[in-house]
């Protein structure tokens, strides 16, 4: 018996992978540190299957999982130089996803390829877009990379709800001081800034546990909470990509930055961090039980929902394709 879809209908807001299409952005696809020099990493991914492989110089690539010969699952193969082998008759691909050889020494036909996402690494994530080119550059702090000290991560579990859902809670500016009691200094409302792949705004709060923030908000594509500024003075950055292992899922990445203070110990930079990471990781507690049970339905708005209503339209026409469909499935 197929998996029931529990996504509820949501007036025309649409489910990732409804008419076979998801929504075209940069997802998280694994951790940095989950893809060894040598290694193939297989995962899920949008409706099918990838793997992650790095080639001599360290860049990764995100191809499509099955071999164009019979469909072998490639990350059950192994690495031969830089290339990815596949174990039935060893047909070898480099890490564009073109095929380079066959075992049997015949002649490699035109189309036998894998299908390469654009692929970007940063901050200890990689991220592949859904489509042949990039609509847009993946936001970075306003901060030299090189300055910076950073942790990424994942949760252990998987959500059964779309990525946007969770991306709704960002321009839900009411539910930020009702449920989580922010006590606004600002009003985000009169400051909300929209391009065709994101919303960001700034925020100014005190926080119930006593923390002061100044920070710039948002979401990129509809799938990447991405946030800078200050707390208590010191800047840090907090990021929450989320991504699709399959249609209904939503596996939830985070990255934490800060940059060292003038004399201070990596000790203590690290203990900033953890801190920071508490801090959000408590805010991000307070939504989990919501999100578990939630039949998200955007209807009966009022005006405190009206940045939400329109982050709502925004997600009903925001672009979809499925390029790789034929190769990841």
């Amino acid at each position: 018996m197929p998996t029931k879809d529990t996504r509820t209908r949501r007036q025309d807001v649409p489910n990732e992978g409804d008419g076979g299409v998801f929504s075209q952005q940069w997802f998280p696809v694994c951790l940095s540190s989950e893809v060894a020099a040598d290694a193939i990493r297989g995962t899920d991914f949008l409706d099918g299957r990838v793997i992650v492989v790095r080639d001599d110089e360290g860049v990764a690539s995100v191809l499509s999982a099955f071999c164009a010969h019979l469909g072998v699952d490639l990350s059950v193969g192994k690495r031969v130089g830089d290339r990815v082998q596949c174990p039935f008759h060893f047909w070898e691909y480099d890490s564009r996803g073109s095929c380079v050889a066959t075992g049997a020494g015949d002649r490699v036909p035109r189309d036998a390829k894998l299908f390469r996402f654009p692929t970007q690494e940063m901050y200890g994530i990689i991220f592949a877009f859904n489509g042949e080119t990039p609509l847009y550059e993946l936001p970075r702090y306003p901060v030299a990379d090189d300055s910076l000290v950073f942790k990424a991560g994942a949760l252990d579990w998987v959500l059964s709800i779309d990525p946007w859902v969770i991306s709704a809670n960002t321009p839900d500016l009411a539910h930020i001081t009702l449920l989580h009691d922010f006590e606004m200094v600002n009003d985000p409302y009169q400051h909300v800034e929209w391009t065709d792949h994101s919303m960001t705004f700034p925020v100014q709060a005190k926080l119930p546990t006593g923390q002061m923030w100044d920070v710039h908000a948002g979401i990129y594509g509809t799938n990447y909470f991405f946030q800078h500024g200050e707390m208590d003075g010191r800047w840090f950055g907090w990021s929450t990509p989320f991504g699709i292992p399959n249609p209904g899922q939503t596996k939830v990445y985070y990255i934490i930055a800060a940059q060292p203070l003038d004399g201070e110990s990596a000790e203590d930079t690290d203990k900033f961090l953890d801190y920071a990471l508490g801090v959000e990781m408590h805010i991000a507690s307070q939504d989990m039980p919501v999100f578990e049970g939630i039949h998200y339905l955007p209807r009966n708005l009022t005006r405190s929902d009206r940045v939400l209503a329109r982050f709502f339209e925004y997600v009903r026409r925001y672009p979809r394709a499925h390029p790789s469909a034929a190769f990841i499935r």
